[in-house]
């Protein structure tokens, strides 16, 4: 009577799961599908990435090693053209390194359009006002003071990583406008307020004293390549497994004058 009793709550208990996958199987099934289908999709989207990175650094070398043995307006070309395919890292330093390029061969607006264009392209904040801030820059040696303006009070808003920079910047275009008062406050802030990069702070300082004893100020003189190395941002912008170079500092061997604020 025992063995029948279990034989038959062992046949309902069948029946009761035939009807729940009868139920719930095709879900399941979509669902395991919907996995496995989404991780083979991250997957193919790493190795794309990779391919890409390695395809756009193999490119960058090309243009580097074209601008290193002088073929500049080459070296341009192929930048511009890496930039227009290339990820986003690579994308926004291959404009700028055109656009420096730009800035040796005496084409200034060339330039600035280039830094605008590698601000675009890039994706992180410190590296779009990098860009932002060498157009500022050479802006500034066109004379053309309001749009200088107009670029560097966005840069130089406090907690912002080149905001010493662009004060600096705002203070000489307020001097070359005429503006003494507010080139003077400007100036002396910089030159006594705390965590000022010591570099713009010097330069401050200096340029307080020649005011207060009506001395020619000297013109801000930059080279808006030394801000920061080139192999530094291909470091940031693109992680080693996405195919970065094994070594981005050999891409240039800049200086930086200057180092952002964190």
């Amino acid at each position: 009577m025992v063995d029948f009793i279990n034989e038959v709550e062992e046949e309902l208990r069948k029946d009761k799961y035939n009807v729940l996958l009868r139920k719930f199987g095709p879900v399941i099934v979509a669902l395991i599908f919907i996995i496995v289908a989404g991780a083979g999709y991250v997957e193919f989207q790493k190795y794309s990435r990779s391919k890409e990175a390695r395809a756009a650094s193999a490119s960058y070398t090309v243009a580097a090693k074209l601008a290193a043995d002088g073929d500049l307006q080459a070296a341009i070309a192929r930048f511009v053209a890496l930039a227009e395919i290339a990820p986003s890292g690579y994308a926004g330093l291959s404009f700028s390194r055109a656009a420096g390029i730009k800035v040796q061969l005496g084409d200034l607006q060339g330039a600035v359009d280039l830094f605008d264009r590698s601000a675009q392209a890039f994706t992180k904040p410190i590296h779009k006002d990098l860009s932002r801030l060498k157009a500022a820059y050479i802006l500034m040696e066109l004379g053309r003071y309001d749009d200088v303006g107009v670029r560097a009070s966005v840069l130089a808003v406090d907690d912002a990583p080149y905001q010493d920079l662009a004060k600096e910047l705002l203070a000489h275009a307020s001097l070359k406008t005429d503006d003494i008062v507010s080139a003077r406050t400007q100036f002396t802030f910089l030159a006594n307020a705390p965590g000022v990069l010591s570099g713009v702070q010097g330069r401050a300082k200096q340029a307080v004293a020649l005011l207060g004893a009506r001395l020619e100020v000297p013109d801000l003189a930059v080279d808006v390549e030394d801000l920061t190395p080139a192999g530094e941002i291909v470091a940031e912008e693109i992680a080693p497994q996405d195919g970065a170079l094994e070594n981005p500092a050999e891409t240039s061997d800049e200086t930086p004058e200057e180092t952002p604020k964190d």
